[in-house]
């Protein structure tokens, strides 16, 4: 592999596991020719996943940005150079798709939309299937800060109760009995008059 310069060989024409393990090295050339080679395949990895645009475009450099940092891990004794780049092609995409997922709006609304912020469609705490937004507000207020925070992390935020104790800093345990407390606080608000 160090002689292919010296012999006049262009680097397309080397195989992934030798482009890796010259990338791995830190060889732009290498790194050049395998983008020439997966930025296609990276790209239309990101449209079967639902991406357009600008995010396909970055799904292909982010994955590229991991081919450069993660050339040193290949080892072809574990699968083929092709299979190790179409994964961080892949995850790279993975993580696009979910950065980009739509979070419902947080608990406390922008001040010219407040009007409309609490009216959430859907059945049954009241006979309209909608929560009205002073049963709701009262609600909220019955819960401590830390809970409330907990409530919007998890159900208007769309976390997960793992991912929310990490953003919140709390063990999961615990993050969990708050989460508990809350929803008993507010189905015993909403169940009054």
């Amino acid at each position: 592999m160090v002689g292919w310069r010296r012999m006049g060989l262009p680097a397309d024409s080397l195989s992934d596991e030798a482009l890796l393990a010259l990338v791995a090295r830190g060889d732009e050339e290498a790194f050049r020719a395998l983008f020439r080679r997966y930025a296609g395949s990276f790209l239309a990895l990101a449209r079967r996943m639902g991406l357009d645009g600008a995010a396909a475009e970055d799904v292909v450099q982010e994955a590229m940005i991991r081919v450069w940092q993660k050339a040193k891990e290949f080892d072809p004794r574990r699968g083929s150079a092709r299979a190790f780049l179409l994964t961080l092609g892949h995850h790279a995409a993975v993580d696009e798709v979910r950065r980009r997922a739509a979070r419902p709006l947080p608990l406390e609304p922008d001040p010219e939309r407040e009007e409309e912020a609490f009216d959430l469609p859907g059945p049954g705490l009241d006979e309209e299937g909608h929560l009205d937004r002073t049963r709701l507000g009262r609600a909220l207020k019955a819960l401590s800060p830390e809970e409330r925070r907990v409530i919007e992390v998890l159900y208007y935020q769309g976390y997960t109760h793992r991912e929310a104790a990490s953003l919140l800093g709390l063990p999961l345990g615990t993050l969990k009995t708050w989460a508990r407390r809350a929803l008993s606080k507010l189905k015993e608000v909403l169940r009054e008059p």
